[in-house]
C-alpha cells in the first residue's frame, strides 16, 4: 500500500515540490477553481489560505461538495500538530475515516473561515464529544461526518440572514450544538 503521510506543516512543501511552475496563480482562478484544486496534489498548494482570505462568499461552493469522496491535497490543522494527515494519491490507498476527502475538507474549510484561521484545530479529523475524553478518537467516520454536515447546513442558513461577523460575536460557529468538534 502506497499511501501518504503528512503532517500539516509538511503538506504545503510536498506539494509545492510536486506543484512547481504547474499551476495558475490562485489569485487568478475562480472560486470553483479554486475550490476544485484540493483535489489535485499539482493545484493544491495555497489553496486552503485563499479560500480562508476570500471568506464567507466561499461557503455555498463549499456545501455543494458534501458527499465528494475523493482524496484531498490539503494542509489543514495546526503546523505544530502531531496528528498526521492521511492522504491517498491511488484509489487503493484510501483508509476509511483516515484519508481526507473532499466533503471533510469542506467542513474543516467552513469551521475555518468562520474562525479566520486554517489553524483553529491540530487536525481535520473529527472527534464525537457525546464520548468522554478518553474515547475519543480522531476519525471522520460517516456518522460524525453526517452530524457535522447537518450542523453545517443549520448554520449556513441562520448565515443567509445574517453577517458572519454578527454569528462570531455571537459565538455562534458552525459545528455549535452537532457534539461534534474538529481534533
Amino acid at each position: 500500500m502506497s499511501k501518504i503521510i503528512l503532517c500539516a506543516g509538511l503538506t504545503i512543501c510536498f506539494a509545492a515540490v510536486l506543484a512547481k511552475g504547474s499551476q495558475k496563480p490562485l489569485t487568478t482562478k475562480s472560486d470553483s477553481e479554486l475550490i476544485n484544486s484540493l483535489s489535485s496534489v499539482q493545484e493544491s498548494t495555497g489553496a486552503p489560505d485563499e479560500i480562508v482570505h476570500r471568506g464567507a462568499r466561499m461557503i455555498p461552493l463549499l456545501l455543494k461538495v458534501k458527499g465528494d469522496q475523493r482524496p484531498a491535497y490539503a494542509g489543514l490543522g495546526h503546523h505544530l500538530s502531531a496528528t498526521p494527515t492521511i492522504v491517498a494519491r491511488n484509489p487503493s490507498d484510501v483508509v476509511p475515516g483516515k484519508t481526507l476527502t473532499m466533503e471533510v475538507a469542506a467542513l474543516y474549510l467552513i469551521s475555518a473561515i468562520y474562525h479566520n484561521t486554517l489553524e483553529f484545530a491540530q487536525s481535520p479529523y473529527l472527534s464525537d464529544h457525546r464520548l468522554p475524553v478518553r474515547e475519543r478518537r480522531a476519525l471522520n467516520s460517516p456518522d460524525l461526518v453526517a452530524r457535522a454536515w447537518q450542523s453545517v447546513e443549520e448554520w449556513s442558513r441562520r448565515l443567509d440572514g445574517t453577517t458572519i461577523k454578527e454569528l462570531r460575536s455571537r459565538k455562534d460557529d458552525p459545528l455549535r450544538g452537532s457534539s461534534v468538534a474538529f481534533w
